[in-house]
């Protein structure tokens, strides 16, 4: 029989960390342009704006830092 104070999931717990740690070509692209960019510069992963035909694929953005 199982524990009613023992059978809280942590699967949401544990998802979300994979979903931010998971290793995907367009994070390490991010990644990698991050390394070249001079200080203050922030690359972002945006969804991209809806297309007329097809799916819509994430976008990567390049954010210069605020004078």
């Amino acid at each position: 029989m199982a524990d009613p104070e023992m059978t809280m999931s942590v699967a949401p717990m544990v998802a979300e960390f994979e979903f931010e740690t998971v290793s995907t070509p367009l994070r390490r692209a991010a990644g990698r342009l991050r390394a070249v960019l001079p200080p203050g510069w922030r690359v972002e992963i945006v969804d991209a704006p809806p297309r007329r035909y097809g799916n819509r694929a994430p976008l990567l953005r390049v954010v210069m830092p605020p004078e």
